[in-house]
């Protein structure tokens, strides 16, 4: 039953997918969502996603704290009837809409800031130089990229970033207000239009019960003044998860930040 029922339905769906890709007739459109957990998604969008004529499909596809919602046809409809179902789903989901292409944020924002002419630096902690990294794998980074400080020492967040002793003392490294002053202290550092810091605990030790492991705080420095949100990614995540979510809301909020100013 196994084999009559399961593996070979597969094996003549994989089969016929292959030949429709060899012949360009496969259709993929994804979006890029974040902000909102996959349930929610699912009940926002359920009247729209039941309507979709049944040679359409879509795919949910979570990593890191996105979700890529994915729309695919296998040679039955036309790039025409997929934009128009994109259309019809952005205005159910534009408070959580990053963008309308398949491509790693890093790429999005780096295009988005070089379309402006604008720059961007970052000042670390918790993530360790991986915002960094994401932003400089980038092929002609150094065009908006201007560079880091991973200030994981509190030595380096006052002699470096110009962090106040004071600040530190009284609120903590993990905080609103230090993690502030390492934003405009990078952007000043560096003269650029843009910068993210990022502050936290990424565990396994190191939590207390005021600011768990998980606990994540970022700023965005920008042209028109200095944000900061916390953001709580769990206690049970492995160290890599947390700094891979706070890489992604640091990017995803200064990508909306930008979208909004389009």
């Amino acid at each position: 039953i196994a084999m009559t029922e399961q593996v070979l339905p597969y094996i003549r769906l994989k089969v016929r997918g292959e030949r429709l890709e060899a012949r360009g007739e496969i259709i993929h459109r994804t979006i890029l969502v974040h902000g909102i957990p996959e349930s929610k998604l699912a009940i926002q969008i359920e009247d729209w996603e039941n309507a979709l004529p049944s040679y359409i499909h879509l795919a949910y596809l979570p990593k890191d704290g996105m979700i890529r919602l994915r729309l695919s046809s296998y040679g039955e409809a036309t790039k025409e009837e997929i934009e128009q179902q994109l259309a019809n789903l952005k205005p159910l989901i534009a408070d959580y809409l990053i963008a309308t292409e398949d491509l790693p944020l890093e790429t999005i924002l780096g295009n988005q800031l070089k379309a402006r002419h604008q720059t961007i630096a970052t000042a670390e902690s918790c993530t360790g130089g991986r915002l960094a990294a994401a932003l400089n794998a980038q092929s002609g980074s150094s065009a908006y990229y201007m560079g880091s400080v991973v200030a994981y020492d509190n030595t380096i967040k006052e002699q470096v970033l110009g962090v106040k002793h004071s600040t530190l003392e009284k609120y903590g490294a993990v905080s609103e207000q230090t993690v502030r002053e390492m934003a405009e202290g990078v952007r000043a550092l560096m003269n650029t239009d843009y910068a993210i810091a990022t502050s936290g605990i990424a565990g396994p030790t190191g939590g207390t019960p005021d600011k768990p492991v998980g606990t994540v705080w970022i700023a965005w420095a920008t042209p028109d003044g200095t944000t900061a949100e916390c953001y709580h990614f769990g206690v049970a995540r492995e160290r890599e998860q947390i700094t891979q979510r706070a890489v992604t809301a640091a990017l995803v909020e200064l990508i909306k930040s930008l979208n909004t100013k389009q």
